[in-house]
């Protein structure tokens, strides 16, 4: 305050000493220190609000830190950990399930509606010519023999007939393109249930909590024969032990694979559905 003080009086154009006070034009001395009054002035003012703006900026990104710690953990994360079921948790066969599915959706409800709510994550995959295209799926069947039939022309897509069933792992690898379409209702939920229930390999693993914090019983099929590098991969499915409804699907390496720079335990791909 003091400099700007000064400043003003070097731009008076009236001396102390001279005559009567009044108006006069302002040398080029008293211009000069006006404009530099007026200057450093606003200079001054746009240093205050630049410092106050990032002063507030760290202090916002202070508070979300501490009032939302899983967004700095989220952000620091590049890849999921794998899930795991529950150490010494009971198991549930899958027939079981299928059967309790079945009890479930003996008055239909809830039905079949089109869309999805699905949380996905993935390894980053190369896209381009060779990349198939996406393809809606028609309205899936509510029995068991008609949405094996389905899912096998989804997995094939109209290459010919095939000499058996799907395996497992090629069952899990096209349930998500009906997932990601498709809510299923206790109908289709149940057939679906009975269909995995009669696939060789799904082997029951217990209960676990899914990405979405929801309680269910894991399915783990670990072959991947007849693919390159799929023998290293484990395939676990998540299901609503009362229900059968899909709750996750996650793809885990079992082996280190150096030429993508994965490591064992590393998640290559899972996905989450939820009715609503």
């Amino acid at each position: 305050m003091t400099d700007e003080l000064d400043l003003l009086r070097a731009a008076d154009p009236v001396s102390a000493t001279a005559g009567p006070w009044r108006d006069r034009p302002l040398d080029a001395r008293a211009e000069r220190g006006l404009n530099q009054l007026l200057y450093t002035t606003r200079r001054r003012a746009r240093r205050r609000v630049v410092l106050w703006a990032e002063a507030a900026a760290v202090a916002l990104a202070a508070v979300l830190v501490l009032t939302l710690p899983d967004l700095a953990a989220t952000s620091a994360t590049a890849a999921p950990r794998a899930l795991h079921p529950r150490a010494g948790s009971a198991a549930v066969p899958l027939a079981e399930v299928a059967e309790r599915a079945r009890a479930a959706a003996r008055d239909g409800e809830p039905g079949l509606r089109a869309g999805s709510h699905v949380r996905t994550w993935s390894l980053p995959a190369r896209s381009g010519p060779r990349a198939e295209p996406p393809a809606g799926m028609g309205r899936p069947p509510h029995t068991p023999a008609g949405l094996r039939a389905y899912l096998t022309d989804a997995y094939d897509r109209g290459a010919g007939r095939r000499s058996g069933p799907l395996t497992a792992d090629q069952l899990l690898d096209v349930l998500p393109r009906l997932l990601d379409t498709w809510t299923l209702g206790a109908r289709e939920s149940a057939a679906l249930a009975r269909v995995l229930a009669d696939t060789e390999g799904l082997r029951p693993a217990g209960a676990i909590t899914d990405r979405l914090g929801r309680s269910g019983q894991a399915y783990v099929h670990g072959s991947g024969a007849g693919r390159a590098g799929a023998d290293a991969l484990r395939r676990m499915l998540i299901l609503d032990p009362g229900t059968g409804d899909v709750l996750g699907l996650e793809v885990m390496f079992t082996k280190a694979q150096p030429r993508i720079e994965a490591r064992a335990g590393d998640v290559l791909t899972y996905s989450a559905w939820r009715r609503d």
